[in-house]
């Protein structure tokens, strides 16, 4: 669960930061609006080519700054150099657009910013320069606005900035209060999942490693029996309860490897990516993914379905012979299909006839009637097509609520 813990609290890091990157987007978006506006509504500004071009400045250091807001936003958290010099362009526009009016809004922007993005000593220093610089702005207007305005509105117009950063402020502890009541949410469902994991491995070992077990143990106390009476018999016992051996030590890998793993936490997509790629280097088989990006499954459908996955994986290496396998996931909201096709000599009991899977079992491929039990223990079917010399399919299908549901676990995935 270690990893599992690492991977959602980077996602609730990440969330916390894109809402911040959005609300620094809209902020943005209105100071490009409002001197844009501005500059088509004053004519004044027509009469100095230089006005224009400081205003024209400042609108595109507004636009690239939302082009490159995912890369800019993290740096203005660890560098408040950066809006202090964005305070020196909104100085720069008071000074040819006036104190009075839309203009002022710009710098208003930039104390928003700084109460969104930093804590308080950060923000009383910016709001800081953002006064003296509106009152050195001010000095050469002051006695023809003292007039027009008013001293008392003139001295409180900084005020503002005090209010814009407190918006700011307010917004980055509602957004830190919403990811830590994400980051609760997902510890609970996490320690849900955990007690389900526990039944499951319990379940597991019960269904699979402990019956093998008992198989053998059975086995073995008739043998001596068989010793006495037909050495043959007794010869043949011996080779079936040292395959099942094998079978309990197989078995008990892949318990121990869910334990360790925590590839089940990830995205469907991601984990069967990850599982073909350990896969193609330890057995030297190509391995081609295409996986469709957009579905997904719940947390125990998801680990039966990576389970079958790997055993389908492992029957490959064992008995196909094959040269190539591709792996596809594939889905809508009437169907998830998740396939394992390999270009091997197939299987030696075609599938569909009654009783195959006991014949498979007799030859020794046990892994199929694992597989089967898992996608019915998934909510879905496993479906197997097979030629000889045409290679295996091992296909499982979840239809409706279960494909409709796993899309709707990986949208709320992406909310976060």
């Amino acid at each position: 669960m270690v990893g599992g813990e690492e991977l959602s609290g980077g996602a609730i890091r990440s969330s916390l930061e894109t809402r911040i990157g959005l609300t620094f987007v809209l902020l943005m978006q209105v100071r490009v609006l409002v001197v844009g506006i501005t500059v088509l509504v004053d004519h004044k500004e027509e009469r100095e080519f230089g006005e224009l071009w400081v205003l024209a400045a400042a609108a595109l250091v507004s636009g690239v700054a939302l082009m490159g807001w995912e890369r800019l936003v993290p740096r203005l958290f660890d560098q408040p150099a950066l809006l202090a010099f964005d305070v020196l362009i909104g100085y720069a526009v008071l000074e040819v657009g006036g104190i009075i009016g839309p203009y002022f809004l710009v710098t208003v922007v930039a104390a928003g910013l700084a109460g969104l993005l930093y804590r308080w000593p950060a923000v009383v220093l910016l709001c800081a320069q953002q006064t003296v610089l509106y009152y050195v702005a001010l000095k050469d207007d002051f006695p023809a606005l003292k007039n027009a305005v008013g001293l008392p509105m003139l001295l409180a117009m900084p005020s503002f900035y005090a209010v814009g950063a407190l918006v700011g402020g307010v917004l980055r502890r509602l957004y830190h209060e919403q990811a830590d009541a994400e980051e609760a949410r997902w510890r609970s469902e996490a320690q849900a999942l955990a007690a389900a994991e526990r039944s499951r491995l319990a379940r597991d070992m019960h269904d699979s490693l402990t019956g093998t077990l008992s198989g053998i143990a059975l086995a073995s106390t008739g043998l001596p029996a068989w010793i006495r009476k037909s050495p043959e018999r007794a010869e043949a016992e011996a080779q079936r309860i040292a395959a099942a051996a094998q079978v309990a030590a197989r078995q008990a890998r892949a318990l121990i490897a869910e334990l360790r793993e925590d590839s089940v936490q990830h995205p469907l997509g991601v984990a069967i990516a990850e599982i073909a790629a350990e896969w193609e280097r330890s057995a030297g088989i190509s391995v081609r993914t295409r996986v469709q990006e957009d579905v997904d499954l719940p947390l125990s459908a998801r680990h039966e379905t990576l389970a079958i996955v790997k055993e389908a994986l492992e029957n490959v290496s064992r008995h196909a012979g094959a040269s190539s396998v591709e792996i596809s996931v594939a889905g809508d909201r009437d169907l998830l299909e998740i396939r394992v096709r390999d270009d091997g000599h197939g299987l030696p009991v075609r599938p569909g006839g009654e009783g195959w899977l006991d014949g498979l079992s007799g030859a020794g491929h046990y892994g199929l009637l694992g597989m089967h039990e898992r996608a019915r223990r998934a909510g879905g079917e496993l479906v197997v097509d097979s030629m000889p010399g045409a290679g295996t399919g091992i296909t499982v299908r979840f239809a409706g609520e279960d494909a409709a549901g796993g899309r709707a676990a990986l949208t709320r995935r992406r909310d976060r």
